[in-house]
């Protein structure tokens, strides 16, 4: 069963206007928070939000427990204006964003996640979502009691300031993740999420965690896929490529994919699984087979409902069963993003 989002429009309202929308929140929230669960997320489209101000507004209607904390692995920047409002991704167009549940690898990851649609972009840029109740429920049973038991490692590899390398598979300084160049500070931030600290050489730093496969979701105690292994694992991008050439069908898509599948290749031989930049393995350190990762984004694209972004989208998700991702796209798109605690 696919995922689709429950769509407001201003059908429902008999009027467009941001304040007419602001109300029709405030009067129907319990009904809104509902579908948020049930259907894991909600569309608003065909309203007057025009600025991340709008948006931030909105999303203060919607839950007015936003944050601005940061520590996942995507770069972003703080839009001007806004104390709550970021942009969803800086990384390159080309490059994919597998799906994910928004920092699913700590232990007080956001209960939602809410996008606003700024610029639509005017070939690809879909950000998928998927139901990671319904992966949870299809998976393997043989897979699923495997990663259950044996639980996960996540590796991840941040260089040091100055050190910055031209490469899509470097992940941004952790100066720029935890917004300080005090050790002591970053240490303790660590400590609080859980996570064991190693300084490198040249003061380039490793992250590990721990964690279990799947989530009991707080409220529908549904069992959910609520885990990175489709976005750390170093074959998952040349998986996840090797599908969107199949969708794209562009030239553009066939030469990331060749090179994609060829670089993954030469890493898996050349390279130690602890030193790439993003892995995940199982908790005592061995390998998780390429075809159980192939088979989870296998289930994942079986499920996944592709949000074509029209301007004002906003778009508001439950983090805790719902997950998002970005296909690549060309032209200029801008998409903003805001959380809760």
């Amino acid at each position: 069963m696919k995922t689709s989002p429950f769509i407001i429009t201003p059908n429902d309202l008999g009027s467009k206007d941001f304040t007419s929308l602001k109300g029709y929140i405030q009067n129907h929230l319990d009904e809104i928070n509902q579908q948020i669960l049930n259907r894991g997320a909600v569309l608003f489209r065909g309203f007057d939000i025009l600025q991340a101000i709008d948006f931030e507004n909105i999303a203060q209607t919607i839950d007015d427990k936003l944050k601005n904390d940061y520590l996942g692995t995507s770069p972003r920047n703080i839009i001007e204006g806004t104390q709550y409002v970021f942009s969803a991704s800086e990384l390159p167009s080309y490059y994919p964003i597998m799906q994910h549940c928004e920092m699913s690898f700590l232990p007080t990851a956001p209960r939602r996640i809410m996008f606003y649609c700024h610029k639509a972009p005017q070939f690809g840029g879909e950000t998928p979502i998927c139901d990671f109740r319904q992966v949870a429920k299809n998976l393997n049973p043989d897979i699923k009691k495997e990663l259950s038991q044996k639980k996960l490692k996540l590796i991840r590899n941040y260089c040091a300031p100055g050190q910055e390398k031209n490469n899509s598979f470097q992940l941004k300084p952790w100066v720029d993740m935890f917004q300080t160049r005090e050790k002591s500070v970053v240490e303790q931030k660590c400590a609080a999420n859980q996570i064991q600290v190693e300084w490198l050489e040249n003061d380039a730093l490793r992250l590990l965690s721990y964690h279990d496969a799947f989530k009991i979701h707080p409220v529908t105690h549904q069992e959910v896929w609520f885990n990175h292994i489709q976005v750390f694992h170093s074959s998952a991008a040349a998986i996840e490529y090797s599908k969107i050439v199949r969708r794209q069908k562009t030239f553009d898509a066939w030469k990331v994919n060749a090179y994609l599948q060829l670089i993954t290749f030469i890493k898996r031989y050349t390279e130690n699984p602890i030193e790439r930049a993003m892995h995940i393995t199982y908790a005592d350190g061995k390998e998780i087979p390429i075809s159980y990762v192939q088979h989870i984004q296998d289930l994942i694209w079986q499920s996944m409902y592709f949000l074509k972004w029209e301007k004002g989208d906003v778009i508001v998700l439950d983090n805790f069963s719902t997950s998002h991702g970005r296909m690549p796209y060309k032209g200029p798109r801008e998409i903003y993003v805001s959380w809760t605690s």
